[in-house]
């Protein structure tokens, strides 16, 4: 009796679920967050739908991009690029708070749907925050909170919105996420150096809604199959008052470079008093060599785009082995061609650094310089302690 009388209460309440009416003045938006330059992760910007309905009191915001620290395994789904997100359904008004307080713009665009439309997109995300359909795969360009929403609308009424296939920004998706990284300089060098040439292809219209702010202006031109505008109209929620840019002393690019001027002062001073720093030169190639094992991680063992990183040519694995090998005197003569291979690898990437199918940050040339230069410098010590004896 008691399975029964479950089983007739869940019945009812799905039913009711997706026999639900929305009233005639209901309205379905996207919402738009602007970016945040606080944080990495809010420096893009956030997506999300909003149902509203004044007539049945309710005023809905689903939400893609959430995540929990606390599912199972979290951290090692996360190295190996499965993060799982979910989405969730919150009140609007504690979203608008929250993004208010945190001084962010919010826009909305109200969408052209007619009243089967509406219900329809309504029942499609209540079914979505079902514990059994929440849940996705989250990837940075293919599969995150502006791209599901896009999605959706190709899902739930396919054909219906038409895109502007015009394209005239020509970047790829590297270079749009470099439009939203100007204050997340180490963040940006970071996305350099550890995604690969895969998100050097050009992105198109319809691809660069990966970023909020692309799906926000893709939805402005868009029209319907019917020819009529998809956005009704448009509301510009909250505005902040511009926060003075925040500067960074030690950016990537004066760091390596300082440490370039490092490389060349220890050069000058072995020459002139016969020295050599194996300590410098150990750190050097060893965290290069470490960044190469990442990588290499990252590229074979994640699902992270990271495939084809030409980065591993100054980030080689081996430079790890070559650290310590620094301080083995038996093997040290041996390894010298190791070093010439390494000079000539390098300055190859120097001179090619430009024709690459993958954009490599400018301020890794300091990095690149400094390693190239050591490899040079242990070399010719090498060479010329052998000939000596």
């Amino acid at each position: 009796m008691y399975r029964i009388i479950l089983f007739i209460f869940f019945f009812s309440f799905s039913f009711s679920l997706f026999s639900f009416q929305l009233s005639k003045n209901s309205q379905i938006s996207v919402i738009t967050i602007g970016p945040s330059q606080k944080e990495l992760y809010s420096a893009f910007g956030h997506s999300g739908i909003r149902v509203k309905d004044d007539s049945l009191g309710i005023d809905y915001f689903y939400n893609y991009g959430v995540f929990d620290f606390d599912q199972p395994n979290f951290y090692i789904n996360f190295l190996k690029g499965k993060l799982l997100y979910m989405v969730v359904r919150y009140n609007y008004k504690t979203i608008e708070d929250h993004y208010i307080f945190n001084n962010r713009v919010i826009k909305e665009q109200v969408l052209n749907l007619n009243s089967t439309k509406k219900l329809k997109t309504f029942n499609f995300l209540e079914k979505n925050i079902l514990s059994q359909n929440k849940y996705y795969y989250y990837n940075y360009i293919y599969n995150n909170c502006a791209t599901k929403i896009r999605d959706l609308f190709d899902e739930i009424f396919p054909k219906y919105v038409e895109y502007d296939s015009i394209n005239n920004d020509n970047l790829s998706y590297r270079e749009l996420m470099d439009l939203y990284l100007y204050e997340q300089r180490w963040g940006d060098l970071g996305i350099d150096i550890c995604l690969g040439s895969e998100i050097d292809k050009i992105a198109d219209n319809y691809n660069s809604m990966y970023l909020p702010d692309y799906l926000f202006s893709n939805l402005d031109n868009a029209k319907t199959s019917e020819n009529q505008n998809f956005i009704l109209k448009e509301n510009e929620i909250f505005s902040p008052s511009k926060t003075k840019n925040s500067s960074i002393f030690l950016t990537p690019s004066l760091v390596l470079f300082i440490l370039l001027l490092i490389t060349i002062f220890f050069i000058f001073r072995e020459r002139k008093y016969d020295l050599w720093y194996k300590k410098f030169d150990f750190i050097l190639f060893f965290i290069s060599g470490a960044i190469g094992f990442l990588l290499v991680y990252l590229w074979f063992f994640t699902d992270h785009l990271s495939s084809y990183n030409f980065n591993l040519i100054w980030a080689f694995p081996l430079n790890i082995v070559a650290a310590f090998f620094l301080f083995n005197e038996k093997i040290l003569d041996k390894i010298k061609i190791y070093f010439l291979i390494v000079s000539l690898l390098l300055l190859s990437l120097i001179l090619l650094w430009a024709l690459l199918p993958q954009k490599l940050s400018i301020s890794l040339l300091f990095l690149v310089l400094a390693i190239l230069l050591r490899s040079i410098s242990i070399y010719l010590r090498l060479h010329n302690r052998l000939i000596s004896n």
